[in-house]
């Protein structure tokens, strides 16, 4: 029997009659169709109910549409800022395709995607034009949506991780979808025990919006049916006949590792000092630590320890507001500033103003020392070694910093008072 859904509404509260459903959008409609869908599904990747198949991923960044790979060309692929590769292929269920073909189709894109390495990754980035905040590097447009700092080296190994435990995200979207997918994937996935995929299937209906000028529409994605991460295989054991009845074959299952944990691995104080001196001597050790040190009792700042490097960071000192890099150190004995006016956006603060104090303190530091970068964190090989002329202009630094903190703070209390 066919199923009844009922329809998003637009009612006002307290105003009996006022009930006015929304119509959706036909299936059939010459709008809807699978391009119309893929470009959604780009300009939003937020559409895409990620979080419902695993919650440890992050946020995406598109890499591009109709991504080449050996066995054809995925519709949308996208990488999380936890390193987590994403497919999206998009079937209407009208098209004349099977679903046992899209099915396979998907899982060959899955197999292809395994061979590859984050370096690739950032080549079809920067080949597909999936630049939308003017970023300069899949890096850049990673942290740009990111909770926090990503590091290169990071987000390089758990790319690696990922794919070499065939651990990628594949998700089917199209209209009104119905499958009987889980038996179909047992089926399938005969010939790819060795991969941990999650595999689901999303609906995606569109509402029209009464009485909207626009085109606007309400879109309600929905994960219709999903599959697990698969892990199983079948082992055969022949045994010879003069060996009948004097091996005992018993299966075990052994637990996985690398899958110990989702943390990120952090280095301690003690861990990151001593790298900074075995990289770049004892004298400079000792400059980081009391420079930072300085800056953590001026200007109540608090470190945060990464893989591979220390972040000074700044709080409006609430409780509901991530720290904002304003300074790093990498482990190798270099200094660097940070892109951090991708985070301190999510204070609230007005774009504009934003962009002004992230002028005004890059403009600084590269007047102190013209290696800095006049746009934020730039590539690992332009971080600045600690050596003499830094250390020397260690007290106009200090300045710099506890300018850029006091103005971000007085713009956070700007925003709160006139809230």
């Amino acid at each position: 029997m066919k199923r009844n859904e009922t329809a998003p509404a637009i009612i006002t509260p307290g105003v009996p009659g006022s009930y006015e459903p929304m119509q959706r959008l036909a299936k059939s409609h010459r709008e809807f169709d699978e391009k119309f869908l893929q470009e959604l599904l780009a300009d939003h990747p937020e559409l895409l109910p990620i979080r419902e198949m695993r919650d440890d991923i992050g946020q995406l960044v598109l890499i591009g549409r109709e991504v080449p790979v050996e066995s054809g060309f995925i519709d949308n692929l996208y990488l999380s800022t936890e390193g987590c590769p994403v497919v999206v292929e998009t079937k209407l269920w009208r098209n004349p395709e099977s679903r046992r073909e899209v099915l396979s189709q998907t899982l060959d894109y899955i197999k292809d995607l395994i061979s590859k390495d984050y370096a690739w990754f950032a080549d079809r980035w920067s080949d597909g034009g999936s630049r939308r905040g003017g970023e300069e590097t899949l890096l850049d447009a990673l942290n740009a949506v990111a909770e926090d700092l990503i590091e290169e080296e990071f987000i390089v190994d758990r790319v690696h991780r990922f794919l070499s435990r065939g651990e990628v995200v594949a998700m089917i979207v199209g209209d009104g979808i119905q499958s009987r997918l889980k038996e179909l994937v047992d089926h399938l996935c005969k010939e790819t025990p060795h991969l941990q995929y999650a595999l689901g299937l999303v609906e995606v209906a569109c509402y029209k919006i009464p009485n909207a000028s626009d085109g606007e529409l309400l879109v309600v994605p929905r994960v219709s049916q999903q599959i697990e991460p698969v892990e199983r295989a079948s082992v055969r054991i022949d045994i010879a006949e003069g060996l009948v009845g004097k091996i005992s074959v018993s299966p075990t299952v052994a637990a996985d590792s690398s899958k110990s944990t989702k943390a990120r691995v952090t280095l301690s104080e003690e861990e990151f000092l001593q790298s900074v001196e075995a990289e770049a001597g004892q004298e400079c050790r000792q400059k980081i630590y009391g420079f930072y040190s300085d800056l953590l009792e001026s200007f109540d700042c608090f470190v945060d320890f990464k893989t591979s490097s220390l972040m000074i960071k700044m709080s409006p000192h609430t409780d509901d507001h991530k720290g904002v890099s304003v300074l790093g150190f990498s482990k190798n004995g270099r200094i660097y500033n940070t892109g951090f006016f991708k985070m301190i956006k999510k204070w609230g603060i007005r774009q504009a103003e934003v962009d002004a104090i992230a002028a005004t303190y890059w403009g600084e530091l590269h007047a102190i020392d013209p290696r800095f970068e006049l746009k934020g964190m730039g590539k690992m090989s332009i971080f600045i070694p600690f050596d003499d002329q830094i250390i020397e202009r260690l007290p106009q630094l200090k300045e710099c910093v506890g300018k850029v903190i006091l103005a971000c703070r007085k713009a956070y209390e700007e925003v709160v008072e006139g809230a």
